[in-house]
This record gives C-alpha cells, structure tokens and sequence, in this order.
C-alpha cells in the first residue's frame, strides 16, 4: 500500500500542475479590453481569415488601433503580428496562411494585412490587443458633460477594440470549404442581462461586465 501511495503522488503533483497553468491560461486574457478566438489553423492546404469591422456606431471613436497574434499551441507566435488602425465604416482582412501562398499573400491582395509561417500544420488561437493603453476612456469632444455624451460619429468617443464587430473562418482550399470561428468579447460578445423580462438586450463594449 505504502508503495502504490509513493507511486501515485508523482502522478497527483503532475496532474495538479496541469490543472493549474489551464486555470492560468484560461485567466491570463481578460475580455473587456480584449477579443480571442480559440482556434486558428494553417498549413500546405488551408488558410484562417479574419475581418474586422468598424460599425461607426455612437460612442465609438472614429480611428481604433489594434494589434492581432496569432498564437500557436505550444505558446509560441506564428509569424508577425500585424498592428493596424481602423477608420470609422471601414472593413479590414486579415490572412494567416503559408509563406509563398500562390494567392493569399500580399501582392494578390494588397490591401490584406498578413500573417505568414511554416507550410506545416500549425494552430492555435487568436489574441487581439488594443493600441490604446486606456481604451475606455473617451476622446475628442465628449458633446455634454454633464450627460456624458460623445460626438461617436464626428471622431470622439472609445478607442475600444471589443467595440469592433470581427468574423472569420478557416478555409480549407480543396474544395473551398471550412467552418466559422468564433470570437470572444467583441461587440458581438453578450453578457446576461440584469433581470430576464424580455426588455433587457446584450450588453456590449466598455458598459459591459
């Protein structure tokens, strides 16, 4: 008994530190500042594309900079991440593929922001980083400050990367197919409402929890 004891604890210790740097991982990225995606994939015969959006809706600012990585498993980043800002109305791609694509790469599409790695099969997630080191505070011409208003459309307002709407897929080119991502805490991220009459939507950007 003593001896099966001895054993097991070596296997206890390692299934406890495994346990803890998932909880570590999982808490590592907060999502009111933040977007993820958990799944991203590349490799001799597929692609991940990401488009992110600019709605223009009031109380956003009119230019919001992010930085987005694409992380593979092991922890390490596949290629360079790409940092760009996006004007109010505007649409941005975003391609993670390949070096030496025969289409998706930057002279095909020049108007594409890249991240290129390996031709081998690599995956892992997606974390989108804002620019700006206080997001939630407004700029520009807040309107009336004494109703904490903003001018959202005329260039004021958040500078807040989870008010951008972002989507996405992986291709798989074979046959042109693939399935959806999904992101976490972009504006499109809901969170339960206070009390569930039917009145209440999802709350969205820097009001939500």
């Amino acid at each position: 008994m003593k001896t099966k004891l001895i054993k097991r604890v070596p296997n206890m210790v390692a299934i406890l530190a495994f346990l803890a740097l998932l909880a570590g991982n999982a808490f590592a990225i907060e999502n009111s500042s933040r977007i993820v995606s958990p799944y991203w994939q590349s490799d001799s015969g597929s692609y991940t594309f990401i488009a992110v959006s600019h709605t223009s809706l009031s109380g956003m600012a009119s230019q919001i900079g992010v930085t987005v990585n694409a992380i593979q498993n092991d922890s390490t980043a596949f290629g360079t991440a790409v940092t760009f800002t996006i004007q109010s109305g505007n649409t941005e791609r975003i391609f993670i593929a390949r070096s030496g694509h025969s289409t998706v790469n930057p002279t095909s599409i020049p108007t594409g922001k890249f991240i290129q790695g390996t031709t081998n099969f690599k995956h892992g997630h997606i974390r989108i980083d804002p620019i700006a080191t206080t997001p939630t505070d407004v700029i520009g011409d807040r309107g009336s400050t004494t109703l904490r208003q903003n001018q959202g459309l005329t260039g004021a307002g958040f500078r807040d990367a989870t008010m951008l709407s972002f989507w996405g897929a992986v291709v798989v080119e074979q046959n042109t197919t693939g399935f959806a991502m999904e992101f976490i805490g972009d504006m499109n991220d809901s969170a339960a409402a206070p009390v569930f009459n039917g009145a209440n939507g999802s709350v969205t950007g820097p009001a939500a929890p």
